[in-house]
């Protein structure tokens, strides 16, 4: 291997964030962000039992904080769970300290049912902040299936994309909740509509769970990550503060 291509490689594991994993396996991975919620974790943790999948759920710690029963119930349901800062903030905003801070609280309140997967709010890292994630021994997680259900109001429209999009080692991006409800940062503007009631989104997880149980099986990013090889994306947005 040429000597560039060796350092061109070791520069994206160190700093892109992995989007999907290269697989000859029938199998992707479903990620849920923002929660836990008292209302609509449980109906995605049903539909995943239903049909005997398994997800991986990007915590808010501040969420997490009033439902530890709820953590503990996702992680006996066999389904991963992973950092999604303490409070939602975008991190491009955010000093250094403060998004070292916002990390480690909600580290320190999800403690050992979480894995070493950090997803930034509204995945948006910069290149000093997928730093520090590295440094602090996590593997940031991004997606390659953005199913827009924050804004999507079409069930059906939602579950072809879906469908249409899914290939061996996917990672989708899906939301259980919406801890800002539906605020402009969750990407909605004068085009879109926010959608902060889970139905569409429900719905459609189940028409994609009914529809492609013979094809595919869905497995944790814990799990997909070890089953190829992973490809990673330099995901960055300038930074906003000082770090």
């Amino acid at each position: 291997m040429h000597p560039r291509t060796v350092i061109s490689t070791a520069v994206r594991k160190a700093l892109g964030s992995v989007t999907h994993v290269v697989t000859d396996k029938s199998i992707a991975a479903l990620t849920f962000d923002d929660g836990p919620d008292p209302q609509s974790t449980p109906l995605v943790l049903a539909l995943l039992e239903k049909y005997h999948a398994r997800g991986t759920f990007f915590l808010v710690g501040e969420a997490a904080a009033n439902q530890p029963d709820l953590v503990k119930r996702i992680t006996a349901g066999g389904h991963a769970i992973g950092l999604h800062s303490w409070d939602h903030r975008a991190f491009p905003s955010l000093s250094g300290r403060e998004r070292r801070r916002q990390i480690r609280a909600c580290e320190r309140e999800l403690g050992s049912h979480a894995a070493r997967l950090f997803r930034p709010p509204y995945g948006e890292p910069t290149v000093v902040t997928r730093l520090e994630a590295l440094l602090l021994g996590y593997e940031v997680v991004g997606w390659n299936v953005n199913s827009g259900d924050w804004y999507q109001s079409d069930s059906a429209a939602l579950s072809r994309y879906l469908l249409d999009s899914l290939e061996p080692g996917a990672i989708v991006l899906l939301h259980d909740t919406l801890f800002d409800k539906g605020a402009p940062a969750h990407g909605v503007d004068a085009e879109h509509q926010s959608w902060p009631d889970r139905q569409v989104m429900l719905q459609a997880l189940e028409i994609l769970l009914e529809q492609s149980r013979e094809r595919y099986r869905f497995v944790t990013v814990p799990e997909l990550l070890r089953s190829g090889s992973p490809r990673r994306s330099f995901w960055f947005k300038p930074s906003l503060a000082k770090s």
